[in-house]
């Protein structure tokens, strides 16, 4: 069944994923504006631009590219290790805790269904995710993530007339999206 619902959703054309490129750079910029000037604007821009490619990659493949992942992981440890307000030992925990618990989600999912519901991509990701919003807030970004997720299934189910189960989304971009407005909400 995941096979059909991967091949169905092979089929976005060019202008939309224009357009999911488009809406991307718009919010996120449109965010960056309200920081205002900030010395380290640069890397929330770098950072950005991370999250936008994993979202459309996964968008596009269902997949996580792990040049995108080892990069945010490289970008949220020199933030950690450059910006002293950080509790790094607590994000350092975060880091380690969150994707032992979706991998667990993960298996648990996978056991029970017989397909993968969340790919190891997801887990991979909750490492650099988890690193920029420590334990506490990535337990926010979560819940904000499936909330989302949750809200844009159900919504196209109800459009295209489908249940639920028929539809594949990927959840990089809920994730990435989630972990932007946490962290730079606390910056």
């Amino acid at each position: 069944m995941i096979h059909s619902q991967f091949a169905a959703s092979q089929s976005h054309s060019i202008p939309a994923a224009c357009l999911v490129i488009v809406l991307h750079m718009a919010v996120y910029a449109s965010g960056l504006a309200l920081l205002g000037p900030w010395p380290g604007i640069w890397l929330v821009w770098a950072v950005s631009a991370g999250f936008i490619w994993v979202s459309i990659v996964d968008f596009r493949q269902f997949e996580i590219p792990d040049l995108a992942t080892i990069g945010l992981i490289c970008a949220a440890l020199f933030w950690i290790a450059t910006d002293p307000r950080v509790p790094w030992q607590a994000h350092i925990a975060g880091a380690v805790f969150w994707p032992i618990g979706f991998e667990a989600i993960r298996r648990m999912f996978l056991w029970r269904s017989g397909f993968d519901g969340l790919g190891f991509g997801d887990v991979k990701l909750m490492v650099p995710l988890a690193l920029f919003c420590g334990p506490v807030a990535t337990a926010n970004m979560v819940l904000f993530a499936t909330l989302s997720a949750l809200g844009l299934m159900l919504t196209l189910a109800a459009l295209r007339r489908q249940p639920i189960t028929h539809l594949a989304m990927p959840f990089g971009p809920f994730l990435c999206f989630s972990t932007w407005i946490t962290w730079v909400s606390g910056l």
